[in-house]
């Protein structure tokens, strides 16, 4: 048995540390022992501000408090059950959903817990972030690009980011719309061409491009991706809209013969394997991490860095909680 302190919102904005005991891990499980937990800006803070639209569905049992938060946990198996060290040996970094928490149990055979092995390569504070990636890759997944097909993406935080990085390793001529200068900067630290707006990026494809993906969540941006999109292209809702926009069905979308995706991330239909291969592009250096990971905090400030989130984030895109510190 291990004491495990462990992050529980118990209401809007409300952060309280607790303490739980867990016992020795069963035969299919693995203890880990954390070592990074990165901020989700989007669905984590959704469901910390109380902004996640499963809140007044009384059948969303995810959107309610308590609520452990997070789902970008990176550790070291500390010890395994008979069964489960056939795949995992203790002393390996993994990657898994857990949240933020000191130790958490976890079952290869279960993606939900699964822990997913990581190369020396991702032995560093920025790991946890492959989980992003894979929520990125999904808009690639839905809606594979041809070799050199224009693509827009909206959106320069992470899960745009992250999309625009995916679909360029898959061959897509790509272009970020992000206005904030600090995430444009970013976004071309990982190798992406960026336009400060949508007007811009237009200019870039006379015609519109073949696929936008919209990674921000701001409902009204799914309009104008139709808007954007060329005659028989494709838009992507990759981000979860946070409320409602007017379409007018005929000119943006029937009209102009438009597919229109939602891309949540339990569209991947191999959702264990996806995580695999992204975690490989991220440890080869194909999507880049590092540059999206601006700040490393000690996890006894969580509840600090989660009001900055709430208020905005200026110049701040990607947190680590270091729980050695």
């Amino acid at each position: 048995m291990v004491e495990s302190k462990y992050w529980v919102w118990t209401a809007k904005e409300t952060a309280e540390l607790k303490t739980e005991t867990l016992p020795d891990p069963g035969a299919d499980q693995v203890l880990v022992k954390t070592r990074f937990t990165s901020v989700s800006p989007g669905t984590e803070m959704a469901l910390f501000m109380m902004t996640h639209v499963g809140f007044p569905d009384p059948n969303n049992k995810y959107a309610k408090y308590p609520h452990r938060g997070g789902y970008l946990n990176v550790g070291v198996v500390e010890a395994a059950g008979a069964k489960a060290a056939e795949k995992i040996k203790p002393g390996t970094w993994v990657f898994s959903a857990a949240g933020h928490c000191e130790y958490s149990l976890a079952n290869p055979s279960d993606f939900w817990t699964m822990p997913f092995p990581l190369p020396e390569a991702l032995h560093v504070p920025e790991s946890p972030l492959v989980g992003l990636v894979r929520i990125g890759y999904t808009s690639t997944f839905l809606a594979p690009p041809m070799l050199r097909e224009s693509l827009v993406v909206f959106g320069g935080g992470m899960i745009g980011n992250f999309s625009a990085q995916v679909a360029k390793a898959a061959g897509a001529d790509v272009v970020l719309v992000e206005k904030d200068d600090f995430r444009r900067d970013i976004a071309q630290k990982c190798g992406l061409r960026t336009a400060p707006s949508i007007e811009e990026a237009a200019k870039l494809f006379p015609g519109g491009p073949k696929t936008v993906v919209e990674a921000t969540g701001v409902p009204q941006l799914s309009v104008e991706a139709m808007k954007l999109a060329a005659q028989s292209g494709r838009v992507v809702i990759l981000s979860s809209p946070r409320g409602e926009a007017s379409v007018n069905f005929y000119n943006q979308i029937h009209a102009k013969l438009l597919t229109v995706i939602g891309a949540h991330a339990k569209g991947l239909t191999d959702a264990p394997g996806a995580q695999r291969m992204t975690i490989g592009l991220c440890a080869e250096g194909t999507v880049k991490l590092k540059p999206c990971l601006t700040h490393i905090e000690s996890w006894r400030d969580a509840p600090k860095v989660w009001a900055i989130y709430a208020k905005g984030a200026p110049n701040r895109l990607g947190t680590t909680f270091d729980w050695s510190k």
